[in-house]
């Protein structure tokens, strides 16, 4: 327990990850599930919270890839999907505001290389090269 206090302290960790480095540590599976139960109950774990931690901090991501990260994380699929709502016109702007800064210094495949690795649909990268570089891709 004190050291997943000292952890859950120190940063902020999905109920799956604390189970993941209690079992790596030595605990029994049961012991860690109580443990992260006991965690979840005072709210030194909180799912959800780490959701929009993690949705807040991650400007760069589009939501294919923040979906992607967040289940990989072990965050539930239903509290995914309400937590990580496609927007078209968010998702736009939230690309274009990357592609500005590489416009004038990287060629259109490798601005959408960079888009499609960081979780960016075909259509919103198209758009967002449009609007920021103003010419059609």
């Amino acid at each position: 327990m004190d050291y997943a206090v000292r952890l859950v302290a120190r940063s902020e960790y999905t109920r799956r990850q604390v189970m993941l480095k209690l079992i790596s540590r030595g605990t029994g599976e049961e012991l860690a599930r109580k443990i992260c139960d006991e965690l979840q109950s005072s709210g030194l774990i909180d799912d959800p919270r780490y959701c929009d931690l993690f949705i807040s901090t991650h400007p760069d991501l589009g939501f294919r890839r923040m979906r992607m990260e967040l289940l990989r994380r072990g965050i539930d699929r239903a509290l995914v999907e309400r937590k990580v709502c496609f927007d078209s016109e968010s998702e736009i702007a939230r690309a274009s505001e990357m592609v500005r800064h590489w416009c004038g210094s990287l060629e259109e495949r490798k601005i959408t290389g960079r888009l499609l690795r960081r979780g960016f649909s075909d259509p919103v990268i198209r758009e967002a090269i449009r609007r920021a570089c103003d010419r059609a891709y």
